[in-house]
């Protein structure tokens, strides 16, 4: 990690917990009862569930995690990274390892109360993950309506 940027608070808890495998730090700054979506998986219901999640991911990969941006401020927040990955270390909830690669930049879109995180969204800008786990078989969420702060 660059000693350049200072990342701090809430932010550097999601990253640092993510990017380590240190979920338990999230324990601080994530409600227990906290909401996870992604494009691989709907609704993972509280935190021992999301950290679940996460240690299973990194067991099935090979990763480095690099921050591209940060923010939180008041009840939203965002960070955004790009996994380097490889699939070449464990399954992954059934999927067998085949030495696939590649990068995906991704955003955790947090939605905060009282300090705490109590959504936490995946959004992707590049799919090459979500679209080497749909090619293996994992069914991905399709017509995802998520609440919106403003109807168009």
């Amino acid at each position: 990690m660059s000693t350049s940027y200072k990342i701090t608070g809430v932010a550097k808890e999601i990253f640092e917990g993510f990017a380590f495998n240190q979920t338990e730090r999230w324990e601080v700054v994530v409600d227990p009862d906290v909401i996870g979506n992604s494009p691989a998986c709907r609704d993972i219901a509280g935190l021992p569930a999301l950290q679940n999640w996460i240690k299973a991911f990194h067991e099935a990969f090979d990763l480095r995690i690099d921050l591209i941006d940060e923010f939180v401020e008041g009840d939203r927040g965002m960070v955004t990274v790009n996994l380097n990955w490889k699939h070449d270390c464990a399954p992954f909830f059934g999927i067998e390892p085949i030495g696939h690669s590649g990068t995906s930049i991704e955003s955790f879109l947090l939605k905060l109360t009282d300090g705490k995180v109590t959504s936490f969204t995946v959004a992707d800008q590049s799919l090459d993950l979500a679209l080497y786990l749909h090619a293996q078989g994992m069914r991905m969420p399709s017509r995802v309506r998520p609440p919106a702060l403003i109807h168009g």
